[in-house]
C-alpha cells in the first residue's frame, strides 16, 4: 500500500503568538499537531521572530518567561525544521520574505497567515497563501 504524502504547511509567526496567549488558538494548534496528515514547517527566523515578539513589553503581564519556554518545548519537537537556501524578494514587507523562502524550500502546499502583505500574493510557486479561516475549511473537507 502506498504511503500518503503529508500536507506541508507553514504557519505565520502571529499564529504562534496567538496560540501562546489564547486558549482557542492553542486548541486549534494542538489539533493541527495531532493531525497525522500534516507536516508543519519552521526555520530559525520564524523561531527568532516569535521570541522577538513574545518578549515585547505588551506581553509581559500576559505570559511569564517560564510559560513561553514551556510553550516552545511543547511545539518545537512537533515541527519540521527547514534550512532556508532560496532568497525571496516578493512581499511588500521585506520582513515577510523569509516565510516565502521557507514555503518554497520546504515544499509547502500552504502558508497560513492573516498578513495582507502576504495574502495579496496569493500563490508562491506551489504554495497557496491563505487565511487561518481557510485552513479550518480545508481541514474539514480533507
Amino acid at each position: 500500500m502506498e504511503k500518503q504524502q503529508k500536507i506541508r504547511l507553514v504557519l505565520d509567526t502571529n499564529w504562534y503568538i496567538s496560540a501562546s496567549i489564547n486558549r482557542k488558538s492553542r486548541r486549534t494548534l494542538y489539533e493541527l499537531f495531532i493531525d497525522t496528515r500534516l507536516a508543519i514547517l519552521y526555520t530559525d527566523r520564524l523561531h527568532s521572530e516569535f521570541l522577538e515578539v513574545i518578549y515585547r513589553p505588551k506581553f509581559k503581564n500576559i505570559l511569564k518567561p517560564g510559560q513561553i519556554l514551556r510553550f516552545l518545548s511543547l511545539i518545537l519537537p512537533r515541527l519540521e525544521y527547514v534550512v532556508i537556501k532560496t532568497p525571496v524578494v516578493l512581499s511588500r514587507d521585506p520582513k515577510d520574505n523569509y516565510l516565502l523562502s521557507l514555503s518554497q524550500d520546504g515544499n509547502a502546499q500552504y502558508l497560513f497567515t492573516g498578513d495582507p502583505d502576504l495574502l495579496i500574493i496569493g500563490k508562491h510557486f506551489e504554495t497557496q497563501i491563505v487565511t487561518m479561516a481557510e485552513l479550518q475549511i480545508a481541514r474539514a473537507i480533507l
